[in-house]
């Protein structure tokens, strides 16, 4: 575990390693935070350039699909930004709707309140335009993401991994979504904003941002597994430390079961926020599996519809797109996480890596594996922060260029040819 000198520490800027050619970083505080938010600025700019591109060269391509309507904002509002929209104007549906077979077809409810809310708030300000007023919201939550990802990374990182490992977000492949009318810039915010809160053992903060991320996006559960993990670990090495005669490391302040107990109030509550959209939906529609049934509508196309079990949707659509070999290759590629997760633990410390394990466990347990999946990678962005990707001029190069270049290709495959 870190101790409190070492976080201190890992906050300063570091000097170029010898012969590595690093590049320089701006003065860290508020210049750094300018810098981050113009290069979160140009990046957004130049997203939008390829969008603009990629739409002009398919708009009357057969392959290409968009159901927004016509034009470039129509491209814009394409897929899941189209059932913001009716929540933000209509709300939800109070009747589950059906396909011609009777079971629940895609409906509003898959997706949280926030951010239609924050758009229907905004609106007014912005003109009455509803795009507008969405992107409006995404894009300066994404700048939020941006430094509290930064600070983040910083109680960690040294201050030039954790700068690269912010421009990097912002370059990254999928960081396009960070400008559409979709909740994730919003959740990343919150999600990046409770693990700080976290690392600084501030539980009420956690906990209203844990409980606002719940209510933004699915996997918000992810933070009350980190939090447990790190309790359950930090737990066990105190003991050891006290078996052993050794002064505990850091309490914060003289009555440790008052901490276990803010510890477990902030988990507990945020795992209620967790759970608590499913009874939502059921206590509304009146279907007591209505948004899980809805969830599932998704997944029709991949695996059927056999109904939702926790832990089985990965190895089901592995099954279905290859046999047993299919499921061998989801066992092996978890396994490759998992062999990836503990040879960096020394590197990410103990909250980042258990918010990691929680995560691709949540990913695991709910999720289907599909076009989507590069999108829910993004609140694992902290990893960027890892000192290896930035330790020469020729590695942070390469990392931006190939971001940019992986997100035109993002851009064609992931919202222009594959929908999400």
């Amino acid at each position: 575990m870190t101790t409190g000198t070492e976080a201190r520490r890992s906050t300063q800027p570091e000097p170029p390693a010898p012969g590595t050619g690093a590049l320089a970083l701006p003065r860290p505080g508020l210049a750094t935070t300018l810098v981050l938010l113009g290069v979160y600025a140009a990046s957004r700019l130049v997203t939008t350039l390829f969008l603009a591109v990629v739409h002009a060269l398919t708009a009357t391509a057969t392959w290409a699909q968009h159901d927004g309507g016509p034009g470039f904002t129509g491209y814009l509002s394409s897929w899941d930004a189209a059932f913001y929209r009716e929540i933000s104007e209509q709300g939800y549906p109070v009747e589950l709707p059906r396909d011609d077979e009777g079971r629940v077809a895609k409906n509003a409810w898959a997706f949280m309140p926030l951010f239609p809310a924050l758009v229907r708030v905004v609106r007014p300000v912005v003109g009455g335009d509803w795009l507008i007023a969405a992107i409006v919201v995404a894009v300066l939550a994404g700048a939020g993401a941006t430094l509290v990802l930064h600070r983040l990374m910083l109680t960690r990182f040294g201050a030039r991994a954790s700068f690269w490992g912010a421009v990097s977000f912002c370059v990254a492949p999928m960081s396009f979504v960070l400008q559409v009318p979709y909740a994730e810039s919003l959740f990343l915010l919150l999600m990046f904003g409770a693990l700080l809160a976290m690392t600084a053992r501030r539980w009420a903060w956690f906990t209203v941002l844990g409980v606002l991320a719940s209510v933004a996006h699915p996997g918000a559960l992810a933070l009350s597994a980190a939090l447990g993990l790190t309790w359950l670990v930090r737990l066990v090495r105190d003991r050891r430390a006290r078996r052993g005669g050794v002064e505990n490391e850091r309490l914060d302040d003289s009555t440790p079961l008052a901490e276990h107990v803010r510890i477990w109030a902030a988990g507990l509550v945020v795992t209620a926020a967790g759970f608590a959209w499913p009874v939502v939906v059921a206590v509304v529609t009146g279907e007591r599996d209505g948004y899980f049934a809805t969830e599932s509508s998704w997944w029709r196309d991949y695996i059927g519809s056999d109904g939702f079990v926790p832990f089985t949707p990965w190895f089901r659509f592995g099954e279905a797109m290859a046999g047993w070999l299919g499921v061998v290759a989801v066992v092996l590629l978890l396994a490759v996480v998992v062999l990836g997760l503990v040879r960096r633990s020394q590197r990410l410390g103990l909250e980042l890596q258990t918010y990691a394990i929680g995560y691709v466990a949540y990913l695991v347990a709910v999720f289907l594996p599909q076009q989507s999946s590069f999108r829910m990678l993004m609140p694992l962005a902290p990893l960027l922060g890892d000192p290896q990707l930035s330790a020469t001029r020729r590695r942070v190069v390469v990392t931006i260029v190939a971001g940019l270049a992986l997100q035109v290709v993002a851009i064609v495959l992931l919202w222009t040819a594959w929908p999400p």
